[in-house]
């Protein structure tokens, strides 16, 4: 019986065989497939098409990810509900100039983020087709969960999140009605989209993160809090009855007049780089008062807060080791289980043979959410790990082979056609130096060279070009012959190496491509004379070509090592900065729908404002982009003040509210968690710039035994970084307990 082929699976299915087999092979597949997704799953169905319906969800769980980043490109190129839409025609681009119109202003003063905004329905109807996307997927995994692993008492899909997923997505089909019945000004659909993303499993992890360390940070906040409540009650002691005034006639006690100012002043203070304007009038008018000041930013700046960022690192720091651990020896659980779930259906007595193998690599390969992993890649694993050639696997081996799968594997071979058809040539004793040159990389330093004299070329020749001089004619005679170098560069590199072995190499892609572009752009603009786009798409492509001077910077291991630390930590960073969009992405929405159209210069609400004399117009809430910027700017600052000031005065009086709530959790406990992490993932990292690098073990062999038959085998990681750290932190895991 053959498992039935859906649309998601990208890989042959099972061959014929007994169902027990069958069923036994599924488990373990399905077993190693979530170990390596931090998932440890005690039992699985034994229903067939239990894995069928797996194959259905992940699938869904792709589609999910894709909708999501379409409604949040949807948010930002909707027209804003604040502009006046009862005049589009629905299916028209809008025009802003037109719709997003205030009665009595000139339309220059209303700034927009001049994106192009989608026509009202047609975004409403992307909106319902991308919202039943996500509905699918969490159909999908509630029956899942109900129809197969209920029965078990495993929790493998939380019904909670399929039920507020649906719930979200009846609130936003609920709201695209309203809007396209009658128009509102204001809607609820960010709600929804929110709502989506916070039930994705990275910022569910997240959140129990943040739960984890949020007990140490509300610790410090609280007694941040009580700092900047008794120092302002005693500057309002001191100052709140001062009548005098400075030169320019502002009071001496600016801020400090009531106890609610006061607060807000010595929040600012605390937490801003705007204390010197806070206490620099009484400071004008009464010297002592500095001491007060001092005391107040030592404890509050300069300990408080650097506090926070300790706490954060520390806490964080533990969490980060327990998970740590916690998923590698699931990882390992994972990886010994399935192994013994193949073998106790196969009566293969502690060993996996050939057959069974590629049976378990093609189920393993039908899943949307694995790497597909054709047979050859397979095979060559599997033989490279059977060392004796006997045809069966132990489960030491089958460790090493989970540690194999995130690899894609090709064979070239090395040597060029020049070997075989003119072999004089080849065993000439100068070719034999040349030979030598080109693999040994002296060849790649003496061409380095060349293209540093054509860099100050290049440079040389911009300097004709911005002053409008006249080009010399053997200057462009050189362009045409260092053209010329570098095709006899690709030349000679093809008559060492077979072009199989040459194009295995992404850098001598690039370099095959741009030589020939560079050589054609430079005949046609010979052939092409006075035409100024084909000189500028000339020196475009010099430029590109240019680009392998950096690869002299390889042989730097100081600049080689800081490079691969900033890709792992931008790699490993994904999720926390997912988070930080998320929270990013929600009061962006909020404040387009609460403060649209409310910031502009003639609004007489804002006169005698700091947002009004700084001219910070174009930082408004009038579209999503706008907004964004905005939240940027205060996640980067920290808390910009003139903000909630302009805003309370120009909508309700609690607004303020919303910019302090984003300071606690974006700026104070999210952006500070992005801190602590960046500082943990370097301080990881940096562990291991003088360890050697790990390189599993039977890659090394499986490369000298193709080297033998003349070939070069060729292998890059794909897929996760992270699964690929995951399975190497695994096997270390295992042969510490090996040795133990």
């Amino acid at each position: 019986q053959y498992l039935p082929t859906i649309m998601a699976s990208h890989a042959a299915p099972l061959l014929p065989t007994s169902r027990d087999r069958q069923i036994g092979i599924v488990k373990a597949a399905w077993k190693l497939e979530d170990a390596l997704n931090d998932r440890l799953v005690e039992d699985y169905p034994s229903d067939l098409q239990a894995r069928e319906l797996h194959f259905k969800c992940e699938q869904a769980s792709i589609d999910n990810n894709r909708a999501l980043i379409a409604l949040v490109l949807l948010s930002l190129l909707e027209l804003p509900p604040w502009c006046d839409q009862g005049s589009d025609s629905g299916w028209a681009w809008p025009d802003p100039d037109k719709l997003c119109t205030i009665p009595n202003v000139k339309q220059e003063e209303i700034l927009l983020s001049h994106l192009p905004y989608l026509p009202v329905k047609l975004g409403l109807l992307l909106e319902v087709v991308l919202v039943l996307v996500v509905g699918r997927k969490l159909l999908l995994d509630r029956a899942l969960q109900v129809q197969h692993f209920a029965r078990l008492n495993i929790t493998y899909h939380d019904l909670w999140v399929s039920t507020f997923g649906l719930a979200c997505c009846l609130l936003e089909f609920a709201d695209c009605f309203v809007y396209a019945t009658i128009r509102p000004k204001f809607r609820l659909a960010f709600i929804a989209r929110t709502g989506y993303l916070l039930v994705l499993p990275p910022i569910r992890q997240l959140a129990r993160c943040i739960s984890a360390v949020i007990g140490e940070f509300l610790s410090i906040a609280a007694f941040y809090a009580g700092t900047v409540a008794s120092f302002a009650w005693v500057a309002v002691v001191m100052f709140g009855s001062w009548d005098d005034r400075l030169k320019d006639g502002s009071p001496v006690n600016k801020g400090f007049d009531a106890l609610r100012t006061s607060l807000n002043t010595m929040f600012v203070a605390g937490s801003t780089d705007d204390f010197v304007e806070c206490f620099l009038p009484t400071y004008t008018a009464f010297r002592p008062s500095g001491l007060l000041w001092f005391g107040f930013l030592v404890i509050a700046r300069v300990l408080l807060l650097n506090l926070v960022l300790d706490t954060l690192v520390a806490a964080y720091s533990r969490y980060a080791e327990g998970e740590e651990e916690k998923n590698s020896m699931e990882a390992v659980d994972g990886i010994r289980q399935a192994f013994d779930t193949v073998n106790s259906v196969t009566g293969e007595n502690d060993t996996m043979t050939r057959e069974t193998f590629l049976s378990f690599i093609r189920e393993l390969s039908r899943s949307p959410s694995m790497r597909n992993i054709p047979e050859k890649n397979a095979d060559i694993i599997f033989r490279g790990v059977d060392k004796d050639s006997s045809g069966e696997i132990d489960s030491s081996e089958f460790f090493d082979i989970c540690g194999l799968i995130q690899y894609d594997f090709w064979t070239t071979k090395t040597d060029s056609l020049v070997k075989d058809h003119i072999p004089s040539l080849w065993n000439a004793p100068w070719f034999i130096s040349l030979r030598e040159k080109v693999t040994s990389g002296v060849f790649d330093t003496l061409m380095n060279w060349v293209l540093l004299v054509n860099f100050v070329l290049v440079v040389w020749e911009s300097e004709y070009d911005l002053n409008d001089w006249p080009e010399p004619v053997w200057m462009e005679n050189l362009e045409l012959g260092f053209a010329f170098i570098y095709v006899f560069e690709v030349g000679v590199k093809l008559c060492v190496w077979d072009f199989s072995f040459y194009w295995s190499t992404r850098a001598n892609i690039f370099d095959f491509v741009t030589t020939w572009m560079l050589l054609a752009s430079a005949v046609i603009d010979e052939l092409v004379e006075g035409s100024t786009n084909a000189k500028r798409y000339v020196n475009a492509l010099r430029l590109l070509r240019l680009l392998r001077v950096l690869k002299q910077l390889r042989g730097i291991r100081k600049v080689q090592l800081m490079v691969e630390t900033i890709v792992a930590i931008v790699c490993a960073s994904k999720h926390i900065m997912l988070l930080l969009g998320v929270v990013t992405f929600f009061f962006s929405s909020l404040s387009v729908q609460l403060w649209g159209g409310l910031m502009y210069e003639s609004n007489p609400n804002l006169e005698e404002t700091e947002y009004k004399e700084k001219d910070m117009f174009v930082l408004n809430f009038n579209d999503f982009a706008n907004a964004f910027g905005v939240w940027v700017v205060s996640l980067l600052c920290e808390y910009i003040p003139l903000f909630p000031d302009a805003i309370s005065r120009v909508s309700f009086s609690g607004a303020w509210l919303v910019f302090l709530f984003f300071y606690i959790v974006g700026a104070s406990i999210v952006f500070e968690l992005v801190k602590a992490f960046t500082i943990e993932a370097f301080l990881e990292l940096h562990r291991k710039w003088g360890q050697k690098e790990l390189k599993f073990e039977t890659l090394t062999e499986l490369e000298h035994a193709f080297a033998e038959s003349g070939l070069h085998l060729h292998c890059r990681e794909v897929g996760d970084p992270n699964v690929h750290e995951k399975i190497m932190k695994a096997l270390e895991e295992m042969h510490e307990c090996h040795h133990k």
